[in-house]
């Protein structure tokens, strides 16, 4: 017998009845379930339901579909889950579009199927990470929702937002030891209520102590009142490297609280941080830093979020981190900004990267402005320069169009910059930013690959050849060894990077 007709006489798992496929099926999960789905169209309908899956709830009617596949079947589906997210959206009554008040328009919220997610996270034991907005109601109307997260064992991220003192338990009796959590406490306005949600901040931090696996801290105390009565002596958390903060006034003692933190993200208002110079933040996201009582504190790289509110506390604030690398919005079509830009070498004499995101001001511009701000960079002595440029007005603007020499050196950008900063050995260019988490590589705020600038870089390396300075183009991913290098070494690696970096 030939060898063809041997093939064609072996069995197929498509041959076999549905019994046996099921019996096959119920030996594999994960990435070896997906792909034994994925040999015949018949086997696909055995295996495919024992995938570990994401996924995320947005309305009613996914609650209600999620419900119904999740607790199907034997082993129930909701077994394989792994990334369930439960969006406040989902408890939606009536659209803020269609409420009468038309001043203030409010979504209302309805919470009768709170008990479907009780049904789902008590039938998902293997959850690695679960976001809930709305923890607070959904835990009043289904006490269930509360004691299945506590009992849950594998939870990596945890993510707990509009909490109330009914949620503490969750805490106290928590099995997982997660890496990563968030905790948003629900809006209160009273001195009273104000007062107990503080209280009950402390309480969490002092239960989640315990947890020596925790590394990443997000804690959204936006809806309790900012004021200085509210700040408490906390618990240390010396295990957490990565904080991000958003409060109206600082109620955490960060320094005290957090003394080993490495990466710490401050939104929605200026911080002042008093911490150790002998040990530096890796990365620094703020908006503005207020530094001007206490010493400096060198950081690694400064993340500027938001336009500068005044030049000159801005400079400072540069001037007082004394970063390595600067990631930045910032205008360059203005004398005020050229003069900041000619200004900031010396504010920043370690400075070696930048990632900056250019934007235009005027209206109407004069010509050359583009070769002005160029001209402006002569004095640093950057290693690397990332470049999202700004683009010419479109024919509908009601900007006046650029001259042609200005869009021609805005074109020549990378050969220009590269010609006026000897020192200079990558430059990156990219037409538009990318808002974070808009690609599929793109990381959480906590990874130490976090992109502060996000976009599609074209990547140029600076060689030296006969006539003169000249670009090559490289790779993306070698670009991304470029960045992970600036980002994960010291200052004198930097400064000495063709002689430790070998792409």
């Amino acid at each position: 017998m030939s060898a063809t007709a041997k093939q064609l006489d072996a069995p197929s798992l498509a041959m076999l009845n549905g019994d046996v496929l099921s019996e096959v099926a119920s030996y594999v999960r994960g990435r070896d379930a997906l792909n034994l789905a994925l040999t015949a169209r018949r086997v696909h309908d055995f295996a495919i339901h024992r995938v570990a899956v994401s996924l995320v709830c947005r309305t009613r009617a996914d609650l209600i579909g999620l419900h119904y596949n999740l607790l199907a079947g034997q082993p129930k589906r909701a077994v394989y889950l792994r990334s369930l997210t439960i969006l406040g959206s989902t408890f939606i009554e009536r659209p803020w579009q269609e409420d009468p008040n038309w001043t203030f328009p409010k979504s209302t919220y309805e919470y009768s199927l709170a008990s479907l997610v009780g049904d789902i996270l008590e039938a998902a034991p293997d959850l690695t990470h679960l976001l809930l907005e709305h923890t607070a109601p959904v835990l009043q109307h289904d006490p269930r929702i509360g004691a299945a997260i506590a009992s849950m064992t594998r939870l990596v991220r945890l993510e707990l937002g509009d909490i109330d003192s009914n949620a503490l338990p969750v805490f106290t009796h928590l099995r997982s030891r997660p890496r990563v959590l968030h905790i948003a406490p629900a809006k209160v306005e009273a001195p009273a209520d104000a007062r107990r949600v503080s209280e009950l901040v402390h309480e969490i931090l002092a239960s989640v102590s315990s947890i020596k696996e925790l590394r990443a801290l997000d804690l959204d105390l936006k809806g309790i009142p900012g004021a200085p009565e509210l700040k408490l002596e906390h618990t240390p958390l010396p295990q957490v490297r990565y904080l991000s903060a958003h409060w109206w006034h600082p109620q955490i003692d960060v320094a005290k609280t957090f003394p080993n933190i490495e990466i710490y993200e401050q939104h929605v208002n200026s911080t002042q941080l008093k911490r150790p110079a002998q040990r530096p933040l890796r990365r620094l996201s703020v908006t503005e830093l207020h530094t001007f009582e206490c010493a400096r504190h060198p950081v690694h790289l400064l993340h500027l979020r938001r336009y500068p509110r005044e030049l000159r506390s801005f400079r400072r604030t540069i001037y007082e981190t004394s970063p390595v690398g600067i990631s930045l919005h910032c205008f360059i079509d203005t004398p005020v900004w050229l003069k900041y830009w000619q200004q900031l070498p010396r504010a920043a004499p370690r400075l070696r990267f930048m990632d900056v995101h250019c934007h235009t001001w005027e209206r109407r511009h004069e010509p050359g402005w583009v070769d002005s701000f160029v001209q402006s960079l002569r004095r640093y002595s950057l290693v690397c320069l990332r470049v999202v440029a700004p683009q010419p007005p479109t024919p509908d603007s009601l900007d006046a169009p650029w001259h042609e020499d200005d869009i021609q050196t805005l074109a020549e950008l990378p050969d220009r910059i590269t010609q006026v900063i000897p020192t200079l050995r990558y430059i990156a260019w990219a037409a538009r930013r990318r808002a974070p988490g808009a690609h599929a590589d793109d990381y959480a705020w906590y990874e130490d690959a976090y992109d502060c600038a996000p976009a599609e870089y074209k990547w140029y390396r600076v060689e030296n050849g006969k006539d003169g300075r000249m670009l090559e183009a490289i790779s993306a991913s070698q670009g991304e060894r470029v960045r992970r290098f600036l980002l994960d070494s010291e200052l004198d690696a930097i400064t000495n990077i063709d002689a430790n970096l070998r792409l």
